[in-house]
């Protein structure tokens, strides 16, 4: 797969730890994904709106401190997946989209957006968090889209 560079960065120290701040990616509206990533492994990654416009290049300390409290840690769908060529993925759980009447239209599986470079987001067909190891998700993260993990 190819690597279509370096998604926009900016790090900072928050309570005496290294935080990295992924711009992880934007609407059309220019709203965006902030996905904070700690240098301590015990340290809960957390996510946090980015608003329309805003270059993490122009964040002084304060912003970034701002942006990192109004973030939330990942909750138990998400989860960090780093790639043997060291990209940083976001694991979700995706669930069915319900219809009117109550009724579940469309499928459940798990979607990884690659928050450090740009990549082509891979979903995963009735793949579950819980049930899929990081090294299965690294084995997929390169397969056609829409492949289930083997059961084996």
């Amino acid at each position: 797969m190819t690597d279509g560079g370096a998604r926009p960065r900016r790090s900072g120290r928050i309570g005496g730890a290294a935080w990295t701040l992924y711009d992880a990616g934007r609407a059309p509206s220019g709203l965006g994904l902030g996905y904070f990533v700690c240098d301590d492994p015990q340290a809960a990654d957390r996510r946090a709106a980015l608003p329309a416009g805003q270059a993490l290049a122009d964040l002084d300390d304060d912003a970034f401190r701002a942006l990192w409290e109004a973030g939330r840690p990942l909750t138990a769908t998400e989860r960090r997946v780093v790639d043997g060529s060291g990209a940083i993925w976001l694991a979700q759980g995706m669930g069915p989209v319900w219809a009117e009447g109550g009724s579940a239209a469309g499928t459940t599986g798990l979607r990884l957006r690659c928050v450090s470079a740009h990549r082509p987001v891979v979903e995963l067909n009735g793949a579950t968090l819980s049930g899929t190891s990081d090294a299965e998700l690294i084995a997929r993260i390169g397969a056609p889209e829409g492949v289930a993990p083997s059961s084996d």
